[in-house]
């Protein structure tokens, strides 16, 4: 799917309103990154030696990504707010692997890459040097961003097939998280008929929604058209008591207990 257009529409890095927007934006984006530090719960409790290396290289990258957007802050002469509710619950870590890939990696991580890519590499001026230099570090980002997702979406396929009971509560995650996700741009309701780049709002949001369904069905747990009200107030009564149930879960290393076998030496006794 094409990226969301905003047309000739820029940010003013030295406009307040602009700024108190960007401010609030990139405070998000910068606790998100902060979250990378639960890669180490998910490197220790790694189910294959290929999941280990995948937390192992993003840990490494979601800290030095920290840094980019803490230099960012610097180079507009800002300092970063308090993260919103909205972001804090959806960039929270689960336990329960299942649920932890397909809500951090394929559609949490997906949602960032359409913040980072559609809104702020589209929207800094291009005849702000400041614009320039944010812009590169922000496609650093991006790209690497690409592969968690990448990573995502290929263990949701994974564990569909081996256990396919879980396209049921995983599309109500999808239908939790896009009654969910709007919530956060309601800090902008009032301003958004007359700023040039907010007034794209509503029309993002959707461009979003319309994005993750399709992702949802690519991944195979979204149907073409969508279900009647009573599936999907089951299928979102499922996903919550999963995610409740997953709240209890705790972490378990099981790589000691596999190594041998991920390593090629399955007749080992």
């Amino acid at each position: 799917m094409q990226p969301y257009d905003f047309g000739p529409d820029r940010f003013d890095l030295d406009a307040p309103e602009d700024r108190e927007v960007l401010r609030f934006v990139l405070s998000q984006a910068l606790y998100g990154e902060a979250t990378g530090v639960y890669c180490g719960k998910s490197l220790y409790a790694a189910r294959s030696l290929e999941a280990a290396r995948f937390y192992v290289r993003q840990a490494h990258e979601e800290l030095n990504h920290l840094e980019l957007f803490a230099r960012i802050f610097r180079s507009l002469d800002m300092t970063p707010a308090p993260a919103h509710w909205v972001i804090k619950l959806l960039s929270a870590h689960n336990n329960y692997y299942p649920l932890k890939v397909l809500m951090e990696h394929a559609l949490g991580e997906g949602m960032v890459l359409d913040i980072f890519r559609d809104v702020l590499m589209q929207t800094l001026p291009e005849n702000d040097p400041r614009g320039a230099e944010i812009a590169k570090k922000l496609a650093v980002v991006c790209k690497e961003e690409e592969s968690h997702i990448a990573w995502g979406e290929k263990e949701t396929k994974r564990l569909l097939a081996e256990h396919p009971w879980l396209r049921h509560p995983y599309y109500g995650i999808l239908e939790i998280q896009l009654l969910i996700a709007p919530i956060a741009t309601r800090a902008f309701a009032a301003r958004i008929a007359g700023h040039r780049v907010l007034r794209h709002l509503p029309a993002f949001v959707t461009h979003v929604q319309k994005r993750v369904w399709a992702q949802g069905q690519e991944l195979g747990f979204v149907p073409a058209e969508r279900p009647g009200l009573g599936y999907r107030l089951f299928a979102m009564a499922w996903a919550a008591a999963l995610f409740v149930r997953s709240q209890f879960a705790r972490s378990t290393s099981t790589l000691e207990k596999t190594y041998m076998t991920e390593l090629g030496f399955a007749d080992v006794r």
